[in-house]
């Protein structure tokens, strides 16, 4: 089992069971990769790229009335937080809906 632990901005440390063990250290029958980034810097970036992909929807010319938008994350052996792959490509569900769409 790899083991990622991830520091919190209160001090605190978060440990998360990891993808792959690529550059872990052997820790009590556990492998453990020290991160280096908080949890909160690394989910401030997996915002930006949800925030990305609501705000070109909402730009359309007819904007949906509803967004959904569903990514997995994985830890990585690096340490990182990463949008999990389904067969080989990174994944996003987009689910959008309009309701009373004006045909004009």
């Amino acid at each position: 089992m790899s083991l990622v632990k991830m520091p919190l901005e209160d001090g605190g440390e978060l440990l998360i069971e990891s993808v792959d063990g690529q550059g872990s250290i052997p820790v009590g029958g556990s492998r453990v990769v020290q991160a280096s980034q908080t949890v909160q810097k690394a989910m401030g970036n997996i915002r930006s790229a949800a925030q990305a992909v609501l705000d070109e929807l909402r730009a359309m010319d007819q904007p949906p009335s509803k967004i959904n938008v569903q990514f997995g994350i994985k830890v990585t052996g690096e340490a990182n937080l990463a949008v999990a792959k389904s067969a080989g490509e990174a994944n996003f569900n987009v689910t959008i809906e309009w309701n009373g769409v004006d045909k004009s």
